[in-house]
């Protein structure tokens, strides 16, 4: 019983270190740039697909998927990233200048910045769930987000602590942090995969 515990840990423990090692070498393979965004759609798709079987999570398949969604993954994740940005610079700003008003904007724009994050991760986990298109999956992820408000906190919360840890221990950046954020984020959302699935 301990000897399949034990087992079971080093798959887990192996499954999270390749995943991860597979999305910096897609990652580098894009020249970063144009590497990050798919690469994310490639890791949440093979997890999606294979779980923790390992031996299915091959680079053959890894690199197909990879040029399958270079286009759409760039799209996406640069779409996300300059909306990001934008609230970013605008807290940035914001922050600075005194007044009640002001406290009430950096509020709102902290609330949206963190509903961009949120929705950015659902709608990699639905486009890897579902043969969708990249909108209808937008809008899937919106709807996730203002359907279960313990969802978005436990994916906030579960964020924060990986990106905590990682802070403690930089090597993880290498070898877990962002195979970690996929699976807590599949985990998160799984039961609404499960409820959009149904509706099918």
């Amino acid at each position: 019983m301990v000897s399949q515990a034990v087992q079971q840990l080093f798959i887990k423990a192996y499954t999270i270190i390749k995943l991860n090692l597979l999305f910096w070498a897609l990652s580098f393979a894009g020249g970063l740039v144009l590497g990050i965004g798919p690469s994310l759609m490639v890791v949440n798709e093979l997890f999606f697909d294979n779980g923790y079987d390992y031996g299915q999570m091959t680079w053959k398949k890894a690199w197909k998927l990879f040029k399958q969604n270079f286009s759409i993954g760039n799209r996406l994740f640069y779409s996300f990233f300059a909306v990001a940005f934008i609230l970013s610079y605008s807290l940035f700003l914001s922050v600075q200048v005194p007044g009640l008003l002001f406290i009430v904007i950096d509020f709102i724009i902290a609330i949206v910045l963190l509903a961009i994050i949120c929705i950015y991760a659902y709608t990699l986990n639905i486009k890897a769930g579902f043969d969708i298109n990249v909108i209808n999956s937008f809008k899937l992820a919106c709807a996730h987000y203002f359907f279960n408000f313990f969802d978005n906190l436990k994916q906030l919360l579960g964020l924060i602590v990986i990106l905590g840890i990682t802070y403690k221990f930089l090597g993880l950046i290498l070898f877990a942090t962002v195979s970690l954020i996929v699976i807590y984020t599949q985990f998160v959302g799984q039961n609404w995969i499960k409820h959009v699935d149904e509706l099918n």
